[in-house]
């Protein structure tokens, strides 16, 4: 097990060291994707949007937030 959070911890070190090489100019559209996808405006401002356009895609929207916010707490623990 710890083999393998250690193979997760190195291969994020390897994407974040490659992103910032490789992505340099791009901080202001990270920033604002990393804005624009958390949970709280997803909650807040997102679903309201898109449930009134299609409830379907509406609840989609909150179960991929909420797992993906679960995710990254699980790997930042």
């Amino acid at each position: 097990m710890e083999a393998n959070m250690n193979f997760l911890h190195d291969v994020g070190i390897q994407t974040t060291h490659w992103l910032q090489q490789h992505f340099q100019g791009s901080q202001d559209w990270f920033l604002f994707i990393s804005y624009a996808a958390d949970l709280r405006n997803a909650f807040f401002v997102l679903f309201p949007i898109w449930f009134h356009f299609s409830e379907a895609v509406g609840i989609r929207l909150i179960w991929v937030a909420v797992i993906g916010d679960w995710l990254n707490l699980v790997f930042k623990w």
